[in-house]
């Protein structure tokens, strides 16, 4: 009953547009940066808004024809959850050093918005990977109860209060998804399958209603519970996009949440993983998804990453070693190479070491360079762990020059690569060395 109360509420609050009333936003900064802007995100249609700010640390703006509504504020680093209506003033002062620690408003919103700033809220975190399912359950339903006695306590307008408790649950529970394939590492219980209690649970808080997509909260929440969803009864070796897809595409009937679905997984994976092996993936985007401006925007990616298909000449690159001395692509030729972009500051670079020794170790002698490429901007962070751990391979420097991977279209780290003896591409996201697939695919390439 709850349920479809939450849906009815959520529904007349997201509908009820009024046109006649503009709301005034005043911002009052104490030490303002001269160049920042208050950025506005409309949740409903990411919308966004900009508010300059003079020199005394004053600025406003005044807005019509929109629903109330949540909206994210951010300025330099600070980022606020906001709720706005055409019919209520709303005045923010802060400092521009901590707004994200205490904000003080004023007007008609500034009840609703306080208790949005309170910092009384909880929700689940990384830490409570490491609980036992029925602990981390229970966790989940206590934090959400003491959220909503928090949000009854601050005696706010009902429609609002109705409209709240359904984004608390997507805020208290964005985590519980992750559980069922984090659990197993943080918990140290490789043996751990999500029970069927788990997924009740999971099925009961994930209602597929293009509505909610207007909460920034439950787009958050969504792909992490389908994902967990889509592999229920799956073995390990599942690839977990080719099930999410397939999961989308069978069991999400809401058409506007499976295009918005959709994106979010095939987006994601080119984006990070490119074409290669994607046709089918591909396919399944352009059934779903209809907007054009999202269309627009796979297009270009595809574009950009289909310089990067396998067989395609990589770019060059030309970099200085551990002893000063340039190296270039050309130099390399006549053998396979395997490139580790990385840095020293990097977690996951640094914990694939000992596997990228061992590959290093199998083939010496072999037709394979291994060429480790750091990002590191300090030079000499990087000499002294290259010569204190006495890593081998062939150690570049690229520092700040992003050339190489702009090119890659690297935007996190490690990443690997692999190219032929004349310097094509193989795999533009090549597996890491702890992946067992890689030295299969040395043996394949080597005739081993």
């Amino acid at each position: 009953m709850y349920k479809i109360t939450s849906m009815m509420v959520l529904g007349l609050a997201l509908s009820a547009f009024t046109t006649a009333e503009a709301a005034k936003l005043t911002f009052k900064i104490t030490n303002p940066n001269e160049t920042a802007k208050v950025v506005l995100t409309f949740a409903q249609s990411n919308e966004q808004k900009e508010i300059a700010i003079d020199a005394a640390g004053n600025g406003s703006i005044e807005i019509t024809d929109f629903a109330p509504q949540y909206v994210t504020m951010q300025y330099t680093r600070g980022r606020r959850t906001l709720y706005l209506d055409p019919k209520q003033d709303l005045t923010l002062s802060f400092n521009s050093d901590d707004m994200w620690k205490n904000v003080t408003f004023a007007g008609e919103g500034a009840a609703i918005n306080t208790y949005l700033g309170s910092g009384q809220l909880n929700s689940l975190g990384m830490p409570d990977m490491k609980m036992q399912e029925d602990a981390i359950l229970h966790r989940g339903d206590s934090l959400y109860a003491a959220n909503c006695q928090v949000l009854e306590s601050a005696q706010l307008p009902a429609g609002f209060t109705a409209l709240e408790k359904v984004r608390l649950q997507y805020y208290t529970y964005y985590y519980l998804p992750l559980y069922a394939s984090y659990h197993s590492y943080y918990g140290k219980d490789e043996d751990y399958t999500p029970s069927e209690t788990f997924y009740k649970k999971l099925k009961a808080l994930t209602p597929i209603d293009a509505k909610l997509l207007a909460l920034r909260e439950y787009k958050a929440y969504l792909p992490g519970a389908v994902t967990a969803l889509s592999l229920e009864g799956k073995t390990n070796d599942s690839k977990v996009i080719e099930q999410r897809v397939h999961y989308v595409d069978s069991e999400i009937k809401d058409a506007e949440v499976a295009e918005f679905l959709m994106n979010e997984f095939v987006y994601g994976y080119v984006e990070n993983s490119g074409l290669d092996d994607a046709d089918s993936l591909i396919a399944m985007f352009r059934k779903h998804v209809k907007d054009a401006q999202s269309i627009e925007k796979f297009n270009t990616l595809c574009g950009k990453w289909e310089k990067l298909r396998s067989g395609n000449p990589s770019v060059s690159f030309s970099y200085t070693d551990i002893d000063g001395k340039t190296v270039s692509m050309a130099d390399l030729k006549g053998k396979y190479i395997y490139i580790d972009v990385w840095a020293t500051w990097c977690g996951p670079c640094r914990g694939e070491l000992p596997s990228l020794k061992e590959l290093e170790e199998k083939y010496a002698g072999k037709y394979i360079y291994f060429v480790s490429m750091s990002c590191d901007k300090n030079k000499k962070a990087w000499e002294n762990m290259v010569k204190k751990d006495e890593l081998k391979g062939i150690q570049l420097h690229m520092g700040t020059d992003r050339s190489f991977m702009d090119a890659y279209l690297i935007n996190g780290i490690p990443r690997f690569i692999l190219l032929d003896r004349e310097g094509k591409i193989i795999s533009a996201n090549m597996t890491r060395p702890s992946d067992s697939r890689t030295a299969k695919k040395f043996d394949e390439l080597l005739g081993l």
